[in-house]
């Protein structure tokens, strides 16, 4: 349902006829994704449940299909007033954090190793903004991202080698 709704408004609000300009940052977000799946394989700190999906393929689907459009859609209609920045922001992580609640209650996804819905609205707080920052200053992006994984690793006591 997630993805008719992102893909539906993205048509509708979206300039999906440019995509190529938001193409790096949907790449960003893949790899930052990808990382975490493989960094946190043996240590999970959420999985999902889909009815109809593995928790693998739940994943391809959010990375590569579902959050492609949410992304063309935030970037693409980003307001140029600072006020009207933070508002809108707003919305996409309440937005995100509620549809992540939502699949919490309905047990399509489950938290683990000290994980939560608190941190996932963090990690959305997060997000926002860095798929910006990626839009105008890739590098600067990637520096924040590194540095707050390597924070997640030890915030979780997750450890990249077994």
């Amino acid at each position: 349902m997630l993805g008719i709704i992102s893909i539906a408004a993205c048509c509708k609000f979206g300039d999906l006829k440019n995509w190529g300009e938001y193409y790096s940052t949907i790449l960003f977000y893949n790899v930052g994704a990808m990382t975490e799946n493989i960094i946190t394989r043996n240590r999970p700190l959420w999985l999902f449940y889909g009815s109809h999906m593995t928790d693998t393929i739940a994943d391809y689907v959010f990375g590569f299909l579902i959050f492609p459009f949410i992304i063309i859609l935030y970037l693409s209609r980003y307001p140029k007033a600072r006020k009207k920045r933070i508002l809108y922001t707003t919305a996409f992580i309440s937005f995100m954090s509620l549809v992540e609640l939502i699949l919490y209650k309905i047990q399509e996804l489950q938290y683990y190793n000290g994980w939560n819905v608190g941190w996932s609205i963090l990690l959305y707080v997060g997000v926002f903004p860095l798929l910006r920052l990626h839009s105008k200053r890739p590098l600067t992006a990637m520096l924040i991202l590194f540095t707050l994984t390597v924070g997640g690793l030890l915030c979780f006591h997750i450890a990249i080698i077994d």
